[in-house]
């Protein structure tokens, strides 16, 4: 049901059902039981048109043991702050970063998170190309045939889609759920339940918006998560930005601007697979030089979703690259 929820994520449960051979209301059900766990949720990404217009980075911060809760109770509530890692490696924590543009990044960076108490250095990864990111990961639980039932991509339009402030509001509603029913939505962004809809459907073909079904990595089975710096001859850097992305444990394969010129971020089974996977890449890959590697402790915030130690979402901060003002607090759902 997961697989099928990943093909389709706003598929209504009379698709979603026959597919994993459920009856819909039997799906429903448990679907439900596993939100209500915090186990899995869907949530909205920005697409690869909208990624072209934001400005989107990878930071490392080093903070004192005893301010590192402190400042990731800060970073939570930041809506342009789109994930937060606790890390080993030397580190301290491992954040995505989005804002619309380059000069509200650097005030994300300089005046919010750089001047937190507790703060000892930052180091900045813009990312400049995206080769893979989580909403392509697949449990890969489905047949063929059902796959090829549910997995549909729409038609993109021939011109691209003006982003309005109703496109941006329906962003951060989609953040909240990005299964929630049009009249949900429709309530949320003031519009009729019609347009909503057609404006839905338009921010997803003109590749505005992506939606992937997340689970926790426990019950996925992939419990480790590793993210590793590399750096490739420039030459080769978008053929093997793009076999890395192909792999079935990459969650995310990046081109950054930094002397590391790709990211990667992988879920293992077990924690001998980092070093096999390395022997496997620089075997494949000859030119590829692993400058270093980091292995994720905890992660308490992944796209918006607020996790508890065991990785369930307990909370949804919606994200919002837009937002601009540090003295209005965003909106916040409890899971808890």
């Amino acid at each position: 049901m997961i697989h099928a929820v990943q093909l389709a994520p706003r598929a209504p449960w009379t698709t979603i059902g026959p597919a994993c051979a459920q009856h819909p209301i039997t799906a429903a059900r448990r679907w439900q039981r596993l939100v209500d766990r915090g186990l899995v949720s869907v949530l909205v990404t920005p697409g690869p048109a909208l990624l072209r217009r934001l400005v989107t980075a990878y930071l490392d911060v080093e903070c004192g043991p005893a301010d590192r809760e402190a400042v990731i109770a800060a970073l939570l509530v930041n809506p342009r702050v789109a994930s937060i890692t606790i890390v080993g490696s030397g580190r301290s924590l491992f954040l995505t970063l989005m804002a619309d543009s380059l000069q509200a990044l650097a005030d994300l960076v300089l005046a919010q998170i750089e001047t937190l108490p507790g703060v000892l250095r930052t180091e900045l990864y813009p990312i400049t190309q995206v080769y893979g990111e989580g909403s392509s990961w697949r449990l890969d639980a489905l047949e063929r045939s059902e796959v090829r039932s549910l997995d549909r991509h729409p038609e993109r339009p021939a011109r691209p889609l003006a982003l309005s402030g109703r496109h941006r509001a329906l962003f951060r509603a989609l953040s909240l759920d990005a299964r929630a029913p049009v009249a949900a939505l429709s309530e949320q962004v003031g519009e009729s339940p019609s347009t909503t809809s057609r404006r839905v459907a338009a921010m997803l073909a003109a590749g505005l918006v992506s939606m992937r079904c997340d689970v926790t990595q426990e019950a996925a089975g992939w419990p480790i998560l590793v993210n590793y710096f590399l750096r490739v001859p420039a030459a080769d850097l978008d053929a093997v930005g793009r076999a890395l992305a192909a792999l079935p444990q990459n969650r995310g394969s990046f081109a950054v601007a930094a002397r590391p010129n790709l990211f990667v971020s992988q879920w293992l089974r077990h924690m001998s697979d980092i070093s096999y996977g390395e022997a496997r890449m620089a075997g494949a890959i000859p030119s590829l030089e692993v400058l270093d590697r980091m292995v994720a402790l905890r992660v308490v915030k992944r796209m918006g979703r607020v996790l508890d130690a065991d990785g369930r979402t307990i909370a949804v901060v919606p994200l919002d690259p837009w937002h601009g003002s540090v003295a209005t607090p965003p909106a916040t759902t409890d899971r808890s």
